[in-house]
C-alpha cells in the first residue's frame, strides 16, 4: 500500500466576505487532525505540497476568455460585466486571490494524478479538491475551476479508463456534462434530487448519457430525508454492479460531507456512519483511487469525516467491536471517536424514502444495466 496526502498551509490564508461559506482552512483541519491521530506516520504514506495548476492545465477544460476574466478578479475588485461569467454573485463572489486558490486547488488534484500516473501511489487524497459545479467559462456553486474535469482528461490521454463516482449531496452536473457522450468515462453520481436543492435542473435518473456515451452516466437522486438505510441499499445495489461491469483502471470519487445531517447546505439525513460503508466499497472496487474532498461547509464535520476517511483508504478505520460497543461513537482518543450516532429516523419517513429510492434504482436496472450488460 503506497498513500499520499495532498495538503498545503497556503489553502487557509485565503478568504472571502465575513460569513462566506465555504471553508478555507478545511484542508488544514483535517491535516491537523490526521496528524493528532497519528495517522499520517506510517512508512506507506507521504504527504506531498501541490503548485498551481498551469495555465495550459487550466486550458484543458475552460475558455481562454474566462480565465484571462478569473485571473483578473484575482486583485479583489469586482465588474458588473463578469456577472456574464457567474463571477460577483454572493456564491461565486471576487475576493483577493481568487484565482491563486482555485488554481492551486486544482493543482493538488491533478498532482494527485501525477503521483498516481507515476507509480509513486496507489490512492491519493486531496480534501481540498472537487469543484464539480465549474462550467467551460463560469462559475457556480462555490466552484471556479473544475479540477474534476481537468484530471479526468490528463487520465484519459494515457489512455486509461475512469469510474467517477460522486457522493456529494449536489449533483455534480459540469462533470457530467463533460463526458455526456464518453464510454471512456463511467460517471455515477448519489446526490439530493434536483426537486429539492441546487443545481436543480440536473441529475435525475433519465440522464444516463448520448451516443457512445449511452449508458456511462448514472444518477441515483435521493429525496430529501433519505436516511442512512435507504442510500447503503441504493448505493450497493448500483455502485457495486457498475464498478465490477466497468471495470476502471482509476477511481475518482468525490466524498462530500454536505451528504450528513448536520449540515446547512442540503435536506438528507444521513450520519457518517454510511458515509464510511460507501467509502469502504468505493476502496475495495479502486485499482487505483484518487479521493476529492468536495463539498462540506460544517468545519468540524469536515475534519472529522474526511480524517476517517483518510483511515478507512488506509485500512485503518475503527474497529467493528468498538463501535458496536459504543453505538457508533467513542469520545476517546482513538479512531472510533470519529464515528456520528446512529441517527434516529421516524419509520413514517423512511417508508416514505425509500419507496422513491426504490423507485428510482428499479428504472437505473430497467434502463441502463440492459446497455451495460449488467444482469440485476
Amino acid at each position: 500500500m503506497r498513500s499520499a496526502f495532498v495538503h498545503s498551509e497556503q489553502f487557509s490564508r485565503f478568504k472571502a466576505y465575513r460569513g462566506y461559506p465555504w471553508q478555507f482552512k478545511r484542508g488544514e483541519a483535517t491535516h491537523g487532525l490526521c496528524e493528532r491521530l497519528g495517522l499520517l506516520n506510517h512508512d506507506w504514506m507521504t504527504v506531498h505540497k501541490p503548485k498551481p495548476a498551469s495555465t495550459d492545465d487550466i486550458l484543458t477544460f475552460h475558455t481562454e476568455d474566462y480565465v484571462t476574466i478569473l485571473k483578473k478578479a484575482n486583485k479583489g475588485v469586482s465588474q458588473e460585466e463578469w456577472l456574464t461569467y457567474g463571477l460577483g454573485t454572493m456564491e461565486c463572489p471576487v475576493y483577493k486571490g481568487v484565482y491563486d486558490y482555485h488554481a492551486l486547488a486544482a493543482g493538488g488534484t491533478l498532482l494527485g494524478v501525477d503521483l498516481i500516473s507515476q507509480d509513486k501511489a496507489d490512492t491519493v487524497f486531496c480534501p481540498t479538491g472537487g469543484f464539480h459545479h465549474a462550467g467551460k467559462d463560469f462559475a457556480a456553486g462555490f466552484c471556479y475551476l473544475n479540477d474534476i474535469v481537468m484530471a479526468i482528461k490528463k487520465v484519459l490521454r494515457a489512455r486509461k479508463r475512469v469510474l467517477f463516482v460522486d457522493i456529494d449531496a449536489h449533483h455534480g452536473d459540469e462533470v457530467q456534462a463533460a463526458f455526456y457522450r464518453s464510454s471512456r468515462v463511467m460517471c455515477l453520481s448519489f446526490h439530493e434530487s434536483g426537486e429539492t436543492l441546487f443545481p436543480f435542473k440536473t441529475g435525475f435518473e433519465d440522464e444516463i448519457g448520448k451516443g457512445h456515451g449511452k449508458g456511462y452516466t448514472i444518477n441515483v437522486p435521493l429525496p430529501e430525508d433519505t436516511s442512512d438505510q435507504e442510500f447503503t441499499w441504493a448505493f450497493e445495489e448500483v455502485f457495486l454492479p457498475v464498478a465490477k461491469g466497468f471495470d476502471p483502471d482509476m477511481v475518482v470519487a468525490a466524498l462530500g460531507v454536505d451528504v450528513l445531517f448536520s449540515d446547512p447546505f442540503s435536506h438528507l439525513k444521513l450520519t457518517n456512519l454510511s458515509f464510511s460503508q460507501a467509502l469502504e466499497r468505493i476502496v475495495a472496487c479502486s485499482p487505483k483511487l484518487l479521493a476529492l474532498g468536495c463539498g462540506g461547509y460544517v468545519l468540524e464535520d469536515m475534519a472529522r469525516t474526511w480524517t476517517l476517511a483518510w483511515a478507512i483508504m488506509n485500512g485503518l478505520g475503527p474497529k467493528e467491536e468498538d463501535a458496536a460497543l459504543f453505538g457508533g461513537v467513542f469520545w476517546g482518543d482513538d479512531l472510533t471517536s470519529l464515528k456520528d450516532r446512529p441517527l434516529f429516523v421516524s419509520d413514517d419517513i423512511r417508508k416514505k424514502t425509500k419507496k422513491s429510492v426504490r423507485r428510482v434504482v428499479g428504472k437505473i436496472k430497467e434502463i441502463v444495466f440492459p446497455i451495460l450488460d449488467i444482469k440485476p
